[in-house]
């Protein structure tokens, strides 16, 4: 269930003690400060990710996992259409998955042309990525001992992928998000399910939501009152606490 905005709005009216006043606009200064304060978010949910101290249930709003079918060179590419926004981070990748119903269809003409499948539900998969660099990639595709070698075959497959990059040329057009993924060993036109987090929407009206769960509103209002705090300049009581307040708070988000 996400953070309703009239939720947030309210309650940071009466910590400023301004709710029948018209001191604070919403257009003006309560939105603003809330998609200031998700920004604020997001960056503190980064360093969670570099330290993998994450609380799962912190992004369950943002947390989605669906299929792509790749191009004929083991590619597929990711388009903000497909996932209704940005893609904030990719959290796991499996190749080969079991979907809900039968995933048969013919392949693009175009050999470099990857296709979002969102016609499928991912189900399971005995296998998963693991992520390589480029210099990992290049130099060991011939090391049975590292995930992503092209001599293990059948059971024994162990599947790696490489971080997007841009192969496009003039015979090679077919994705329009132009970077792609690659998965190693080859599954020409096979399926992969991608695990991903979404950037949050930004508030655009009093009516929308927040993509976060509800156990982060108080985070969600404090962070947002500090940006209210450095626009009327207020560097005593109200950012004082509201900074104090923030420290403690962004424990919640970090796993122990």
């Amino acid at each position: 269930m996400p953070i309703l905005v009239q939720t947030l709005n309210d309650r940071m009216l009466s910590l400023l003690d301004a709710e029948q006043s018209e001191r604070y606009l919403f257009d003006q200064d309560i939105k603003p400060a809330i998609n200031g304060a998700m920004e604020m978010m997001v960056t503190m949910f980064n360093e969670a990710f570099g330290s993998n101290k994450l609380t799962p249930e912190c992004l369950r709003e943002l947390s989605k996992v669906k299929i792509w079918q790749c191009n004929q060179y083991s590619r597929f590419s990711i388009a903000d259409a497909d996932v209704g926004g940005s893609i904030w981070t990719i959290t796991s990748i499996y190749p080969m998955p079991v979907t809900n119903k039968g995933a048969s269809s013919a392949p693009p003409t175009d050999k470099s042309e990857s296709q979002f499948r969102g016609d499928l539900s991912f189900v399971s998969s005995t296998f998963s990525c693991k992520r390589l660099t480029l210099e990992e990639w290049n130099t060991n595709a011939q090391n049975i001992f590292t995930p992503g070698n092209t001599i293990l075959k059948n059971g024994l497959m162990d599947y790696a992928y490489l971080d997007p990059n841009d192969y496009t040329s003039t015979s090679y057009t077919g994705n329009p998000a132009q970077v792609e993924y690659t998965v190693r060993p080859d599954i020409p036109n096979g399926l992969v399910a991608v695990g991903y987090v979404k950037y949050p929407t930004p508030v655009a009206l009093i009516s929308d939501s927040v993509e976060f769960p509800p156990s982060l509103t108080d985070l969600l209002v404090d962070l947002a009152l500090l940006k209210i705090s450095m626009k009327i300049n207020d560097q005593t009581t109200l950012a004082q606490m509201t900074s104090t307040f923030s420290q403690r708070l962004v424990s919640l988000i970090k796993t122990k």
